[in-house]
């Protein structure tokens, strides 16, 4: 017969094996989440949207468009290289007509000169006008510039 020393490490040992159980074989009871929301754009990017709206509030601003949404090419490998790169901002005339597209440099585009380059190119040679800025101008700058 079992003493109570023994019973007690019997149920000490049915229950770590019953969480090592659970931990192992979780993913059958309980769903992961798999999505999580993230923000649309930065905190400055969020300052320049503001500034473009301010600074031109008869045009629509659309902010994250993909390359795709802008540009595409006849060839498959053309395609992949603009894929899944997106622009910071679209501005659009009333009638929906792109009239420039903005690029808000923040510190993380530091070494990325040449990247940011052939961006611009592909979105130049689709005929394009490709504005870069690494600080927020005035709204009176933007006007003057994208008008």
């Amino acid at each position: 017969m079992f003493t109570s020393i023994q019973t007690l490490f019997f149920i000490i040992g049915c229950l770590a094996s019953s969480v090592l159980l659970l931990m192992l074989l979780q993913h059958l009871f309980w769903k992961r989440q798999q999505f999580y929301q993230k923000p649309l754009i930065t905190a400055f990017e969020q300052k320049m949207f503001i500034r473009l709206n301010e600074a031109l509030p008869e045009h629509h601003i659309l902010a994250q468009v993909a390359f795709s949404a802008l540009i595409t090419s006849n060839h498959f490998k053309i395609r992949q290289q603009f894929n899944r790169k997106v622009t910071d901002f679209v501005v659009l005339n009333r009638d929906m007509k792109v009239i420039a597209i903005v690029e808000l440099d923040d510190p993380s585009h530091i070494g990325k000169e040449d990247e940011d380059q052939q961006r611009d190119a592909m979105l130049t040679e689709a005929g394009y006008t490709v504005f870069r800025y690494t600080s927020i101008p005035s709204a009176r700058e933007l006007r003057k510039d994208l008008l």
